[in-house]
């Protein structure tokens, strides 16, 4: 008989402890002989170079011990809210959640949205508090902190609570006074109780109690006999071999075994760490990788097993990639195709008309992760543009979309029914067609072309999220319906029922605390209140909603406020209707009638030739039609050509190909070599452009003093500065957001002062002018912020951090004051 097997998730709020607990659990287990730890760059699941540098975990990683006679697989997720997508794919192969919390910072921004998916794939979860070694706040206080749910199992009283959890739970306990284990574990798989153990992972307390709770409160779950695993990861080992992380749901496995019609497994490999022991078999319950498939997905269910649920957590800005001079795009495509299938929510894309990469991203951390990752693979050094807020749309009421694709020798017809959805429901596609109607391999390729990708909508051309489309009648030709028809088809009829639609455009929302001083709060109300936010106020707290569009990067403005007082914090609460829709979609301006590539009619034949009806017009064209005005119910309308006219056009399109020159060999022209004179280069002065405000907020020696008294320090330092070192200094100020603010600028020498003006930031106008500033001088640019280093780094200029420059400026100073004194 097989062992139990559980596979549990380590969840958390990053720097909350999940690696040094997973770190304490194979070391218990006698899995590992030695403790590592994060700061000191040597923990068992941190083995990538950028995990170990920045002190993270940026990817999933597998462990699996025994404990108990259970065998436990422990995946190990990021933390940073940047790499959340990559957490929430490992949900859905969890029987078990550890979400774990700081018992220094208790509940935290993240740590609510971690809570809100495991809520949303119901997976039962036992909560450790921890750091308890160095928490000044007593279990208790940290309690109050939780839902009610949440029970301290290491209390006395614990049952007294589980008894409330259920009807069950409640009569066992006034009959016996306890409740069976058996009991407890189904309270804690309904999600009704939720145990809560403390410890400190580090110091190796409460461990033993927590791995104890994992094997007595997990169920020993029945898989189905039939063949069955879904797949939550792609990645790629050190000999560039495509590794498939998957979770067996039914059946056993085996080496050489064919999971579709095309690929079988060669390989099956039991990850711990960074190494691995190769089987011949597996059984259902076992988190294992593959190697040999090479088109399998991510969320991809196989067998029996169904394809995963659509994400929650998703990206909300998209960027384009920003290539050094002479480089082509195309020469990413084999790597971004590669980084697509390991992360699908990059969504990268090339745009063929703008000859761009486009891409989503979660926040500044992701995009230096990626940056770094591009260019191990292809030394290719990237940037990112200023990122766009992505927008969605949806509908407001049900409407029946209607495609036709029939070319000559073509034929394909799709009818469809758009209802839209609540809010953060996603996209879901079913069919209402019987297999009398219309077969069901058709119905499959249907369906399967409305999942394939992302469907743009009307508005703006954004995609479309929280609607349901049902197929509720089809139509195919056995002798001329060929591949890409339905496709066609199925495209056509999304487009033409958005079209008689009444369209709606949703933006994402913040979820959002402010701490500001009295003094301030009145101006921050206002500055909220133009910005679209909803807010409360309960004595210097501000709670509330608002748009990210006009929320992105609200710490600056606060602090220029709230004189360096007020603090903003926030979580994405998805999306919702857009308070500007008309300026938004004016700004845009996409013609959904001249998108070529998303036509919004369809193509009919007769005569022997296609041709195009708009979508206003193509009821009138269908080959289905209703049996009555009021009925969804749908008769065919018998349509056909005969062979005769068929053989006709076809000869007629079909002719010989009589261009005799085709295959003629043009002759090589002689190449003159002529004798080139090289000219030294001229090597341009250096100049050194800062981004003011990035400075003050990044320089220790800056900090605590009052903002006007700082900026002004920082020029008097950089002024000094410049004049040791004989360049050219240039510094960008954010102006304040007051309406008739405009650009002005000082000179002082060779150093220039500037003020952006009203609306305007320090990096956009740094973006802007960088060309110009590159091709009079050897530029470098001295910025803390991620997003424009990138593109300096992009465009072939020389970066600086604030720390460097604060180190520079301050030596420089301390050299020239005592040259001086020398003197």
């Amino acid at each position: 008989m097989d062992k139990k097997k559980v596979t549990v998730g380590i969840l958390a709020h990053v720097d909350a402890g999940k690696t040094t607990l997973i770190e304490s659990m194979l070391y218990q287990s006698h899995q590992i002989r030695t403790l590592g730890r994060v700061d000191h760059q040597d923990a068992f699941l941190d083995f990538d170079d950028q995990e170990r540098q920045r002190g993270i975990t940026i990817f999933s990683k597998e462990a699996h011990f025994e404990w108990l006679d259970t065998d436990i697989y422990v995946i190990d997720t990021p933390g940073h809210i940047d790499f959340s997508a990559e957490m929430e794919r490992s949900l859905q192969v969890l029987d078990l959640a550890i979400l774990l919390i700081n018992g220094q910072d208790g509940i935290q921004s993240h740590t609510k949205t971690i809570w809100n998916c495991l809520e949303h794939y119901q997976i039962p979860t036992i909560v450790f508090v921890n750091k308890m070694d160095i928490c000044f706040r007593s279990k208790e206080e940290l309690l109050n902190d939780l839902p009610n749910t949440c029970i301290d199992f290491g209390s006395t009283d614990y049952l007294e609570k589980v008894a409330l959890a259920n009807e069950d739970c409640l009569n066992a306990y006034i009959e016996t006074h306890t409740i069976s284990p058996a009991l407890i574990q189904q309270a804690i798989y309904r999600r009704e109780c939720f145990p809560c153990f403390f410890g400190s992972a580090l110091k190796q307390e409460g461990i033993q109690p927590l791995m104890d709770a994992i094997v007595q409160y997990s169920l020993d779950k029945e898989y189905p006999s039939a063949f069955g695993a879904l797949v939550y990861k792609i990645s790629i080992d050190e000999k560039g071999q495509r590794l498939t992380h998957v979770k067996i749901t039914g059946g056993t496995c085996k080496v050489k075994q064919k999971i579709n019609e095309e690929e079988k497994i060669d390989q099956i490999r039991l990850y711990n760490g960074q190494g691995y022991e190769s089987v011949q078999e597996v059984s259902a319950g076992t988190i294992c990788v593959w190697t040999g498939p090479s088109h399998l997905e991510v969320g991809q269910g196989i067998g029996w097993q169904t394809d995963c649920r659509v994400p929650t957590l998703e990206a909300y800005m998209h960027y384009e990639l920003v290539l050094p001079s002479g480089v082509d795009p195309l020469s990413l495509k084999d790597v971004c195709a590669q980084l697509s299938q390991e992360d699908p929510q990059l969504h990268m894309v090339y745009d063929e008309k703008r000859k761009k990469i486009t891409l989503r991203l979660m926040g500044p951390m992701q995009m230096e992760v990626l940056s770094k990752r591009i260019y191990e693979k292809t030394q290719i050094e990237v940037g990112f543009s200023h990122g766009d807020v992505l927008f969605k749309e949806t509908i407001q009421a049900p409407v029946i979309g209607k495609g036709h694709f029939e070319p000559l020798r073509h034929y394909a017809e799709v009818h469809l029914q758009l209802e839209p959805l609540a809010r953060h429901s996603g996209m879901i596609y079913e069919s209402e067609v019987s297999t009398n109607a219309l077969p069901q391999n058709w119905q499959h390729l249907i369906l399967t072309h409305l999942k394939e990708k992302e469907h743009p909508g009307i508005l703006t051309g954004s995609p479309l999220t929280d609607m349901k489309i049902t197929l509720i009648a089809g139509k195919g030709s056995i002798k001329h319906t060929m591949g890409g028809d339905f496709r066609q088809a199925t495209y056509r009829a999304i487009r033409q029922g958005l079209m008689q639609a009444k369209n709606i455009l949703l933006e994402p929302y913040y979820d959002f605390t402010i701490q500001v001083p009295q003094s301030s709060l009145s101006r921050v109300l206002y500055d909220l209140d133009q910005r679209h936010a909803k807010v409360e106020v309960q004595d210097h707290t501000i709670t509330g909603k608002g748009p990210v569009r006009t929320l992105a990067n609200y710490q600056n403005e606060l602090t220029a406020i709230s004189k360096g007082l007020g603090t903003f914090s926030c979580r994405l609460a998805g999306y919702d209707i857009c308070e500007d829709a008309d300026t938004i979609i004016a700004q845009k301006a996409y013609d959904p009638e001249k998108d070529r590539r998303h036509p919004t009619g369809s193509i009919f034949c007769t005569h022997g030739a296609g041709f195009y009806v708009p979508w206003n017009e193509v009821d009138d064209y269908m080959h289905i039609q209703p049996k009555s005005e009021n009925s969804q119910s749908y008769r065919s309308v018998k349509y056909t050509i005969s062979d005769e006219e068929a053989k006709r056009v076809f000869e007629r399109t079909n002719g010989k190909n009589t261009n005799k020159d085709k295959h003629k060999v043009k002759k090589k022209k002689k190449i003159d070599l002529e004798k080139v004179e090289i000219q030294p280069q001229t090597i341009k002065p250096e100049c050194l452009v800062v981004d003011g405000y990035n400075q003050i907020f990044g320089w220790e020696s800056l900090k605590g003093l009052p903002f006007d008294s700082a900026r002004d320090r920082l020029i008097d330092l950089l002024s000094n500065y410049q004049g040791y070192r004989n360049c050219f200094l240039i510094i960008v100020f954010d102006a304040y957001r007051v309406k008739d603010s405009t650009h002005r600028s000082y000179k002082k020498g060779d150093l220039e002062v500037i003020f952006t003006k009203y609306d305007e930031t320090a990096d956009s106008y740094i973006e802007k002018h960088v060309s110009a500033w590159k091709k009079q001088y050897r530029l470098i640019v001295a910025s803390s912020d991620g997003l424009i280093q990138n593109t300096i780094l992009a465009h072939g200029c020389q970066r600086m951090s604030a720390r460097e420059l604060e180190k520079r400026a301050l030596s420089t100073n301390a050299e020239a004051f005592k040259t001086f004194h020398t003197l």
